[in-house]
């Protein structure tokens, strides 16, 4: 029996005038010999009748108290929303278990007035054997009962060729940032728990008419109508999941790749591949970011293959190298550098670290390149023994994952060994997001490497929401401000007073304050008159090969 023919898409309708118990008997009728149990609510949400189907489904006899007290405790134990329209899940009784497809269905007269509701619960589990269950398998992700790739493809296929040609629709894409990193630090078993929540909170949240499913790993894919898609709603749905999901030890963050769909021959893998495209065009770190995908995107995501794709052979080969930018005290003299990576293709000549360390930080390979540039600057430290540059100190940056994947401290102490330079001129910088990520990971591990004999120096501080709440926790010896703090705000005189109070806070702390990107003499004369005595930026010089920087050392900044 085709269940439309009761309840249309989304509802059903009757005669008002009719006699609602005679109605139900007369629908139950239709509905006793159905493969599906059906589970029939009143308007004040009192379970009024079900079909045999459901009774044997639930392995409860003819009473209907306890068969709706079954059917309750199940999805309170699933933890389904009250809300939910349609969910898949296991029910486990007298040692069987069942796969139970559920949808969830208001009944309205034909006023519109909500006059009851109905569960329709579907056995999936008994078609499993057949033809029909080596298609399921062929088609369903065992972990969440969603459509897998090969079946969400289908699906959509099959959505479009049965759909008028001018309605519009767009595939909706997600990612959850850095998921790879929860799996390694809390476990597999707590990243599937984290899909599991992910699909659930899809499967209540769509329409009948809608295809959804996990298309790959921690991604997840869903075609809708255009004009339902909402980004507001969307945005309240995910932060709603996310808040659930979030505990103590890590943060969800979810992001939104969003493709509209203007040709519907296109291969829906090439939809998928697009809004997945708008997904990792996604730079900030929100719970829920969302972007539309853009046809520059995909030559972006062709320079992106390029450079992952290039990348081990450009280490094996050395065509990485460090810049040096130098940093100098307030009467000029110079007395550190800042190492910057720098790709020195063969034929690309040089490629600046914009191009390629985004790329590097959303592959998780960010890490393998930071230890390479540490490597060279320990060595630089190393040539500079016995010579006029000796003392100088070379400062590195630490990226916020390469505190999940390497050990800092380990790292570090053995390149010390290794070339037996002076820890007190390799300066460690970590970033104010990476402190701010896990504080008390951080303030051990400065603390460690202080004992160790390195200045460890914070970067960027100011950029975060966190900074003040951050000290009272972290003591490093140096500060790192960016001039970018006054030049992108309107607020000129509210920002001078704050780095002004950053700067005494600093010292009052007992740590130095480096200010970055200073431009023009103005800027400089201000810093001073701050009490700021260390610089760096394109006033003083831009970041140079390490040839040019010892040529110019001499020339320029030895006093």
């Amino acid at each position: 029996m085709n269940t439309e023919k009761i309840f249309g898409k989304n509802a059903y309708f009757y005669n008002k005038e009719s006699n609602p118990e005679e109605l139900l008997k007369l629908i139950s009728y239709g509905i006793q010999q159905d493969d599906n149990g059906y589970i029939f609510l009143d308007n004040t949400g009192k379970c009024v009748y079900a079909n045999r189907k459901a009774y044997s489904m639930f392995y409860v006899l003819e009473d209907l108290d306890l068969l709706y007290e079954a059917f309750e405790t199940w999805k309170r134990t699933l933890g389904i929303d009250v809300d939910a329209t349609t969910w898949c899940r296991i029910y486990n009784s007298t040692g069987k278990e069942r796969l139970y497809r559920v949808r969830f269905r208001r009944v309205h007269d034909e006023s519109g007035k909500v006059v009851g509701s109905v569960y329709v619960i579907q056995n999936v589990s008994d078609s499993l054997e057949g033809e029909y269950g080596e298609q399921y398998r062929l088609t369903h992700d065992d972990l969440t009962q969603l459509y897998n790739k090969e079946g969400f493809i289908a699906a959509v296929r099959e959505l479009f060729q049965s759909t008028p040609d001018d309605k519009e629709y767009v595939l909706v894409y997600s990612n959850i940032r850095d998921f790879k990193l929860i799996n390694q630090l809390f476990g597999v078993d707590k990243g599937n728990d984290i899909l599991v929540n992910i699909a659930d909170a899809i499967s209540q949240r769509v329409r009948e008419e809608d295809v959804y499913g996990r298309i790959n790993g921690d991604q997840f894919a869903l075609c809708m109508p255009k004009e339902r898609f909402v980004e507001a709603d969307f945005k309240s749905a995910v932060k709603e999941v996310t808040n659930r999901l979030t505990s103590t030890s890590y943060s969800v963050h979810i992001q939104l790749g969003v493709y509209e769909i203007r040709d519907k021959d296109m291969d829906i893998s090439l939809m998928c591949d697009r809004a997945y495209m708008a997904c990792k065009s996604i730079t900030k770190d929100g719970v829920c970011e969302i972007a539309w995908y853009s046809d520059d995107m995909l030559i972006n995501a062709l320079l992106e293959k390029e450079i992952l794709s290039s990348f081990d052979f450009a280490i094996i080969n050395r065509q990485f190298g460090i810049y040096l930018q130098p940093q100098v005290y307030a009467n000029g003299k110079l007395f550190g550098a800042e190492a910057l990576a720098r790709w020195i293709h063969p034929e690309n000549g040089i490629i600046q670290p914009g191009v390629f360390i985004t790329v590097l930080e959303k592959a998780d390979l960010i890490y393998k390149l930071d230890r390479y540039i540490w490597e060279l600057a320990a060595k630089q430290l190393d040539y500079w023994k016995g010579t006029e540059m000796e003392g100088v100190s070379i400062s590195v940056n630490v990226s916020p994952k390469d505190l999940y994947y390497i050990d800092i401290r380990e790292e570090f102490n053995n390149l010390v060994k290794e070339y037996d330079i002076n820890p007190r001129h390799f300066n460690i910088e970590i970033t104010e997001t990476a402190v701010t990520t896990d504080v008390s990971k951080c303030a051990e591990l400065i603390l460690g490497l202080q004992k160790d004999g390195f200045v460890v120096e914070i970067d960027d501080f100011g950029s975060g929401y966190s900074s003040l709440n951050m000290l009272k926790d972290i003591n490093a010896n140096i500060l790192k401000i960016d001039m970018g703090f006054l030049r992108k705000t309107e607020n000129q005189n509210r920002a001078k007073v704050i780095l002004n109070y950053t700067i005494d806070m600093a010292h009052e702390l007992g740590m130095g304050v480096i200010t970055e990107g200073v431009e023009t003499k103005e800027q400089l004369d201000f810093l001073k008159e701050l009490g700021c005595e260390m610089f760096q930026g394109y006033y003083f010089d831009m970041p140079m090969p390490v040839d040019e920087f010892e040529k110019k050392f001499k020339e320029k900044y030895k006093k």
